[in-house]
């Protein structure tokens, strides 16, 4: 059955979405002084008049315009950065909630449980991957059910046929080779009970 909750926590993988908000960040940033950059050389040689309380001033473009935006615009910088991480935090984890449960469901295989579906939102990257790896883990299912069922039969057969043996005495070496049979099929009982699969 679908999951109908949503994830409320946006740092899953913190090392891995942290590293992508911080060069996101300075991407931004290094973009902006880049820009500001070619701005300066472009009009390194103009002059602006500043009109500020009735006072002018007169100076390097550059300038006049670096100290007018530090002074008088420095909120929007500085809430300009914080909705870059905002933005950058929301983007990572699109594709860090699904890694995390990429991540968990092969934990979960390798523990043998196969009773269990890859379930994504809407929005999450990786949608492809989860639809094979649950095509996998439903064939996985599907083959060692039917395994676990050979088995159970087999250890009928088996048992029925020793019962057999046992009535009419048949010999000992046919006794010992269905008792051998008998103790491999345990062995791989075993083996096929450590996986948990998803029933009908």
């Amino acid at each position: 059955m679908k999951r109908t909750w949503r994830r409320r926590n946006y740092f899953i993988k913190k090392d891995l979405q942290g590293k992508y908000i911080f060069s996101f960040f300075i991407f931004v940033v290094l973009g902006s002084i880049l820009f500001t950059a070619i701005f300066s050389f472009l009009s390194s040689d103009t002059l602006t008049i500043v009109y500020d309380n009735y006072n002018v001033r007169i100076g390097q473009t550059p300038l006049v315009l670096l100290k007018e935006i530090l002074s008088a615009h420095w909120i929007f910088i500085v809430t300009g950065g914080f909705l870059v991480v905002i933005l950058s935090m929301f983007l990572t984890h699109r594709f860090a909630g699904p890694l995390y449960r990429f991540e968990k469901s092969v934990e979960e295989m390798i523990g043998g449980n196969f009773a269990f579906q890859i379930w994504l939102r809407n929005k999450d990257e990786g949608k492809d991957l989860a639809e094979k790896m649950n095509r996998l883990i439903m064939m996985l299912s599907s083959s060692l059910k039917d395994l676990k069922q050979m088995n159970a039969d087999m250890e009928n057969t088996l048992s029925d046929t020793s019962r057999i043996l046992d009535e009419t005495d048949c010999g000992k070496e046919a006794s010992g080779n269905l008792t051998k049979a008998q103790g491999l099929n345990r062995q791989m009982n075993e083996i096929l009970d450590r996986f948990k699969v998803k029933q009908e």
